[in-house]
């Protein structure tokens, strides 16, 4: 039985994400250009990572989260278990999403990632 939900929950994950995702991939054109909303404040280097790790961090443990309490509605067949665990799914896709849109703003904000120095961009002029 535990054998047949862990089905059905990929099926219903499938059917959830895969027509949103073709969806997308098809009304954007291929070589469209955001425009640009002008350039935001940029963290420090040390404040960038330290929200990267913590970004890291929470998605490590909700991933274990959802890993773990499958495993244990497996081995035990208990329902509640198996109930958390879609808890667990659905907070880890929302974390995802999240963290997509973040990145989606990130580069269409200034056209390339913000963690890219200023000074660092090479210019060739003349020939």
């Amino acid at each position: 039985m535990p054998i047949i939900l862990f089905f059905l929950l990929v099926a219903v994950w499938a059917a959830v994400l895969l027509p949103s995702v073709m969806n997308a991939r098809r009304r954007r054109p291929v070589n469209a250009a955001t425009p640009s909303r002008g350039r935001a404040a940029r963290p420090s280097g040390g404040a960038r990572r330290q929200v990267l790790a913590r970004r890291r961090f929470a998605l490590i443990a909700l991933a274990a989260g959802a890993v773990l309490t499958l495993i244990a509605a497996v081995v035990t067949g208990s329902m509640v278990i198996l109930i958390l665990t879609l808890v667990f799914d659905v907070m880890l896709a929302l974390y995802v999403a999240i963290l997509l849109q973040v990145k989606q703003r990130r580069y269409a904000g200034g056209g390339r990632p913000a963690d890219v120095d200023d000074e660092a961009q090479v210019r060739v002029v003349g020939g």
